[in-house]
């Protein structure tokens, strides 16, 4: 249980709001509970691997590529669509339209291909919380290397 005043009651949020007062509630200070009523949060930690763009002619476009097991990796076209480059753009802190490049539009990587058949909604704000298969399994060759135009 916290102290003091409580400042919000009747909080009603769909998921998709940049913060509280953005979501449906009553007027601030404007409640009728106790503090045995207290709202807690858990939040996961785990919010995906990092991801660069590499090889663009900005830091708005490039391949795609994701740090996981120590060392960065690129990511397969299958399935490749402008959600998830929308997605990618996101983690990265660009908004605006995104375009998905696929067969290594931005030239091919070197090393693991991390990630293969990526299934974004587009909602995502990582690209770690897309559905997809288990990392490091996948049957791509590096020209089907994905990118993205944000």
């Amino acid at each position: 249980q916290g102290s003091g005043p409580i400042l919000l009651d009747e909080v009603e949020c769909s998921g998709n709001e940049l913060s509280l007062d953005q979501c449906k509630k009553s007027d601030w200070g404007q409640q009728n509970c106790d503090h045995i009523e207290d709202a807690g949060v858990s939040c996961d930690p785990f919010t995906g691997p990092p991801v660069r763009l590499v090889d663009g002619e900005s830091t708005k476009e490039g391949r795609v590529e994701v740090f996981l097991n120590g060392q960065w990796g690129s990511v397969c076209d299958d399935g490749w669509t402008d959600r998830d480059a929308a997605v990618v753009c996101r983690q990265l802190g660009f908004s605006g339209a995104a375009k998905a490049r696929g067969m290594a539009y931005f030239g091919e990587g070197h090393g693991p291909i991390h990630l293969d058949n990526v299934e974004c909604s587009g909602m995502e704000h990582t690209l770690g919380e897309c559905v997809r298969p288990d990392t490091g399994i996948h049957n791509c060759w590096h020209s089907e290397d994905a990118g993205v135009i944000c």
